[in-house]
């Protein structure tokens, strides 16, 4: 399942009615915009829109996105067990519990003054009600909207790649659109004020429009209070649901919670583990939010897994999405009600942003757009069989020696060894595009690094060392995996899992090198068609398009000079034994 509809059926409820509102509300603020143009053309556009928004069919979807995420939100406000959040979701529930104090009044004013009173709310008669004498109360109400919902959508999105790569673009479209909006407003606004100072405007105005005359003013009035009241008293219920559910917790039977370097807590049963590290100030990342669709809040279970529910849909998709082994769970599904032993695998002393440092002491789960390759000896286990363990050792020495210099040299740094090969990471110092050249230029120089390390060993191997590489690059979480004393700093992330499968499908298909054709753009790199080919990789959902490299010395000469932006990072590195000069 794609990472994007992960989650239970209330949350995609609530994602599905908040984009159908979010869409309303971007139609809406466009419309607004075209103020800036003329009024004829805002009202123009206007009807357009309302033979869809106003049509029963247009009036019931609406109508049902209102009433389904404003009531799960408040459902889900009153289920909580604390009210310690990340800042950008205390932010968003602060927002969306404020817009609707304006906005049902606004809806008063416009679609139920239409309907009961017979009001022909065209954008002429709301301008002139509006402007000037609530102009701010409408423009607060806006923005209010337009956070709300870019905020609900960037954190949604933000786990999907190619969101990430659009995201520039993005945040200017969110900022165009309601300085636009206001823009259109503030002009048509002042536009309709001015008209309507001349009687004789003003009265023809009243008359088509069927403005509200005292008695109709005065019961629209009284409507806009009361819905104002009726969601204040649900504010009030739900308030009291969280003190209600708070003090019965303290009163109920608790469950202890110990976590691998400390400290041990015992907490009212109810909530959450993830919920019980935010009420306690125990560092656990989440970039999600507790929403199931990423894997960052997951713990190892040492002890007391017996006590919990297997997994449900959602967790159990997410977990098997990451191949997660028998006793980890996600932190944001379990609910203690027991004693829990629990490491967590990942530290939480920040998501971002992309200029964090990898050797921050606690930065565990950064996110960051990095270049992964998978370097691995070919037939090296046949190659050993009839080798004593000191010649293997050796051997495997001067191998790791001359490829991690090479790496090294063309700024990349070694994740991990892993037996016969060695997982390396480019670009965490300047970025994915000159990560991607750099990772290209390594793969070449390991090429090259072949010929010399071949005659050294030529006696002592009988027959040439040949590697197969697999390259691929995007969103990657770095963090602090393992446990006890065999913690190490390393990176997790589909980017990885591709690699891996294009090392060992390169071996199979007879090329030196294999890489996504994602990479080969972020390089700057147009390859020919004639290796290019798409294949299926276990675990990603969609086929992947690669191209396939005979020799690292045939990759194109484009991409092995330097560019400007890779002179201003690029530092020659000393000579050591064993270096030799890239042909």
């Amino acid at each position: 399942m794609n990472v994007l509809w992960r989650g239970d059926i209330l949350q995609k409820l609530r994602l599905v009615s908040g984009l159908i509102l979010f869409a309303f509300a971007a139609t809406h603020f466009l419309n607004h915009a075209l103020g800036l143009a003329s009024i004829e053309l805002m009202q123009n556009v206007q009807q357009w829109r309302w033979t869809v928004t106003r049509s029963w069919p247009g009036t019931i979807i609406l109508l049902a996105a209102l009433i389904t995420h404003v009531g799960l939100a408040l459902y889900k406000l009153g289920g909580r067990k604390n009210l310690r959040l990340p800042r950008w979701e205390f932010i968003q529930v602060v927002l969306g519990l404020t817009i609707p104090f304006f906005l049902f009044p606004h809806i008063i004013n416009t679609r139920i003054a239409h309907v009961y009173f017979g009001v022909n709310d065209i954008y002429v008669y709301e301008l002139a009600r509006l402007w000037p004498a609530s102009a701010i109360t409408q423009s607060f109400l806006l923005l209010l909207v337009w956070v709300h919902g870019c905020i609900g959508i960037h954190f949604w999105l933000r786990l999907y790649g190619p969101y990430r790569r659009l995201m520039p673009v993005l945040l200017a479209i969110a900022i165009v659109i309601p300085l636009a909006a206001l823009g259109g407003f503030m002009v048509a606004g002042s536009s309709v004020a001015s008209a309507i100072k001349v009687p004789a405007l003003l009265n023809n105005l009243k008359e088509q429009t069927n403005w509200p005359g005292h008695e109709d003013g005065q019961t629209l009035a009284w409507l806009r209070t009361l819905v104002r009241i009726e969601f204040a008293a649900l504010l009030a219920v739900v308030a009291a649901c969280i003190a209600w559910a708070y003090f019965a917790r303290l009163a109920g039977p608790k469950a202890s919670i110990s976590y691998t370097g400390g400290p041990m807590i015992k907490v009212p049963q109810g909530p959450t583990l993830l919920e019980i590290s935010r009420m306690y100030r125990v560092p656990h990342a989440s970039i999600c939010g507790g929403r199931a669709r990423c894997s960052t809040c997951r713990v190892r279970i040492e002890r007391g897994s017996n006590d919990l529910p297997p997994p449900e849909f959602p967790e159990a998709i997410t977990l098997g999405s990451i191949g997660a082994p028998p006793g980890v769970r996600l932190a944001c599904q379990i609910r203690p009600k027991g004693h829990l032993f629990v490491t967590r695998l990942l530290n939480a002393a920040t998501t971002g942003p992309e200029a964090v440092e990898l050797d921050e002491a606690d930065s565990g789960g950064v996110e960051k757009r990095l270049v992964v390759m998978f370097v691995d000896l070919c037939g090296f286990t046949r190659l050993s069989e009839k080798r004593l363990p000191f010649d293997i050792v050796y051997i495997l020495n001067e191998f790791f020696g001359v490829v991690g210099t090479t790496i090294a040299t063309h700024g990349g740094w070694i994740d991990k060894f892993l037996g016969d090969g060695l997982l390396a990471v480019f670009g965490q110092h300047d970025g994915l595009q000159t990560g991607c050249r750099k990772a290209l230029r390594a793969a070449r120089a390991i090429d090259y690094a072949l010929d010399s390390i071949n005659e050294k060993l030529e006696s002592e191997l009988g027959q040439p060392l040949e590697v197969s590489i697999g390259i691929s690059g995007g969103t990657l979480l770095l963090g602090r995996i393992g446990y006890g004393e065999a913690v190490d700093f390393t990176v997790i992330g589909t980017p990885v899992n591709i690699a891996s499968r294009l090392e060992g499908l390169a071996k199979e298909k007879g090329f030196q090198i294999m890489l996504t054709r994602d990479v080969a753009r972020e390089a700057s790199w147009e390859p020919s068609t004639e290796f290019t080919m798409t294949v299926d990789v276990r675990g990603v959902g969609e086929p992947v398009e690669v191209i396939g490299i005979p020799r690292g010395r045939d990759l194109a000469s484009n991409i092995l000079a330097l560019s400007d932006e890779d002179k201003a990072t690029h530092k020659p590195r000393g000579w050591i034994q064993g270096l030799w000069r890239d042909a």
